[in-house]
């Protein structure tokens, strides 16, 4: 039964090796795409967004918007940390100017300072406005929430735009804007490029897992010639 098991097993775990090389290689592709994606937009004009929801595919490119803040709805995004130390990123509703509809405006990181029970309470910068930056589609991230925290509430684990979009009084755009670095309003913003290490880091992952395939199967080749000349030396004994 055991040697049954085992050989059961045995084409499991190679298939599941060769799979996790080759999801390693999907993740190279969709970085890579990113890369490309962010490449080709460098050296476009910056979208003026309007009140008009943007279309999909906008993740990356440069944004300049008419209008002002908003400190209705304004939340800190929780766990983000800054060359090793702790803290948030203040998550404003912008106005667009002509309309009633908001954009989140990330204005970058703050410190935790103190403890937890006295959270900081960034100030809403007031008057009509142009700010620019970069779009940027937030994904679903891991959360311990049980359910997405009310609208009013300053703080947040996860930015989850639908959840927010879903309760909040007002239409939202469905990407949130990196305030420019050199853009006034904001605290600090170091923003992820994509970079073609990450695609590399993809690719040296899915090559050690193909290795390690290569690897079990040689084992399971030693093993199965051992056990057959074990095999053949009772039967002549």
């Amino acid at each position: 039964m055991r040697r049954v098991l085992s050989w059961t097993a045995i084409p499991l775990i190679l298939v599941a090796l060769i799979s996790l090389g080759f999801w390693q290689l999907e993740r190279a592709k969709e970085k890579q795409a990113l890369l490309d994606e962010f490449a080709a937009r460098v050296g476009q004009p910056p979208i003026a967004v309007s009140g008009e929801r943007l279309g999909a595919g906008q993740s990356g490119a440069a944004a300049t918007i008419r209008g002002r803040f908003d400190g209705q709805g304004q939340f800190l995004w929780d766990n983000r940390t800054y060359e090793g130390q702790p803290g948030f990123h203040v998550l404003t509703p912008f106005v667009i100017l002509g309309s009633d509809t908001r954009i989140l405006v990330d204005r970058g990181w703050i410190a935790l300072e103190g403890g937890r029970e006295d959270l900081p309470r960034p100030s809403v910068p007031s008057g009509e406005r142009e700010v620019a930056g970069r779009l940027y589609e937030p994904l679903m991230g891991f959360t311990l929430e049980a359910q997405a925290p009310e609208f009013a509430a300053p703080l947040r684990q996860n930015l989850d735009l639908a959840a927010y979009a879903k309760d909040a009084p007002f239409s939202i755009q469905p990407y949130v804007l990196r305030l420019a670095a050199d853009a006034p309003d904001g605290f600090v913003r170091a923003w992820p490029e994509p970079r073609e290490t990450s695609v590399q880091r993809h690719r040296a992952y899915a090559l050690q897992w193909f290795a390690m395939a290569g690897v079990f199967i040689i084992v399971v080749v030693a093993v199965v010639r051992r056990q057959r000349r074990e095999h053949q030396s009772k039967a002549l004994s």
